[in-house]
């Protein structure tokens, strides 16, 4: 098939891309490109939780190499490793670019991420590109439907079933959507780790990426205060708050790190990585980066976290949260209940990877196998092949069918 179209209407940004899902698309976006398509991503200039202004974004594209930035009316667009991107500085005007740069180009396939408040992305898409929209699940929680959804809503469901398509990047993300939205999702997982090599960990922090409430921050701070003479690394990304960096700096064992796209540096400085999460992950990519290092990985035993430690030690119990408070305006998402949690797992699988040098080396070793098995069976193109077999063709005749039953 000759190259495709492909335009991301992302409700995330773009760039700097520090989540997992944000992070995920950017590179999906940067193979459909390498293998010759032409693909356009439509974001927003920054982030609910972390804002960005246009100097700080061409300043980030500076140092990235990125010699094309202009002004261009409400957005600011630049070209990234074939993709042309257009970072729409007025939130309010968002969905108006998606709906300008769509029709401008004629997207063969519009992706659409559930990251996505209110189904604005997803609602916009539709509109622009009725039979070619692809939905990309990657936060069961930003779902209208299931026991896990943030805001479950019927019409949203009625929404989505009108996609050409639907990609998990889990199992646990794939067999939710099967059970609780009565939908066919087609795995893909998304092939965030490069080709390596990837250096051994010689360091001896234990490291916990995205501290806060969701990812169980409680666990970290416990652990921090249980072991004063172990050095800590917390590298706050889109769900760390003010309160959260505070609690962190009150720790003398704790060093904030910067976040970055590329953690391996911070895994060189690490020998044991902390995922306590609290709500149900979809995956946990960071779990595999880890291994990948040789960097032993403790993983809360929630969502689709016990199928991105791949077998290996440890999984660990978790009391999970069960209630959420209204969302903030200035917060990505609600704001969770936190409920107490049970150390005692925690800190003697901890101790033992800090002092047993020898159980330590055998977890690397088991760890950097499995995931270096995980990442080199990817499928090379496999995301592609997928989008060049959506039937545009098919979807219309379905939302024909559709019409008539709802009339």
């Amino acid at each position: 098939m000759a190259g495709l179209t492909v335009l991301l209407a992302q409700n995330m940004r773009y760039l700097p891309s520090h989540g997992g899902a944000n992070r995920s698309n950017r590179i999906l976006l940067e193979e459909l490109a390498a293998r010759g398509h032409r693909c356009v991503a439509v974001t927003p200039l920054h982030a609910t939780e972390h804002r960005l202004t246009v100097e700080d974004l061409l300043a980030e594209l500076a140092g990235r190499g990125v010699t094309d930035a202009r002004r261009a009316g409400d957005a600011v667009v630049y070209t990234h490793r074939g993709v042309t991107v257009h970072a729409v500085t007025a939130p309010a005007r968002l969905a108006a670019h998606v709906l300008a740069v769509a029709a401008a180009e004629a997207p063969d396939r519009t992706l659409v991420p559930s990251d996505d408040p209110g189904l604005l992305m997803l609602g916009t898409a539709l509109r622009a590109t009725p039979d070619r929209v692809v939905y990309l699940v990657h936060t069961l929680q930003q779902l209208p439907f299931g026991p896990r959804a943030f805001y479950p809503q019927a019409s949203g469901l009625r929404l989505l079933r009108r996609a050409a398509g639907v990609v998990a990047v889990s199992r646990a993300a794939r067999d939710y959507v099967r059970v609780h939205g009565g939908l066919d999702a087609t795995l893909i997982h998304p092939p965030v780790y490069g080709t390596g090599p990837w250096p051994a960990s010689t360091g001896g922090a234990v490291t916990m990426v995205n501290p806060c409430g969701y990812k169980g921050l409680p666990i970290l701070l416990g652990l921090a205060d249980a072991c004063p003479d172990v050095p800590f690394l917390a590298v706050p990304t889109w769900g760390t708050t003010a309160d959260d960096r505070a609690a962190l700096a009150r720790r003398p064992n704790i060093t904030i790190v910067p976040p970055a796209d590329d953690l391996a540096a911070v895994y060189a400085r690490s020998r044991v990585l902390l995922m306590p999460s609290l709500w149900d992950e979809t995956f946990g990519y960071t779990a595999v980066e880890a291994m990948l290092h040789g960097v032993p990985v403790l993983a809360a035993d929630v969502g689709g976290l016990g199928e991105a430690k791949l077998g290996v030690p440890y999984l660990l119990p978790v009391t999970p949260i069960s209630r959420y408070l209204p969302q903030r305006p200035d917060a990505p998402y609600p704001e969770p209940e936190l409920p107490p949690q049970d150390l005692g797992p925690w800190l003697a699988a901890l101790r033992r990877l800090l002092t047993d040098d020898r159980h330590h080396a055998s977890i690397a070793a088991t760890g950097r196998e499995a995931a270096g098995a995980f990442a080199g069976g990817l499928q090379p193109g496999a995301f592609a092949r997928y989008l060049e077999a959506v039937d545009p063709a098919r979807q219309r005749a379905l939302a024909v069918l559709l019409a008539r039953r709802s009339a």
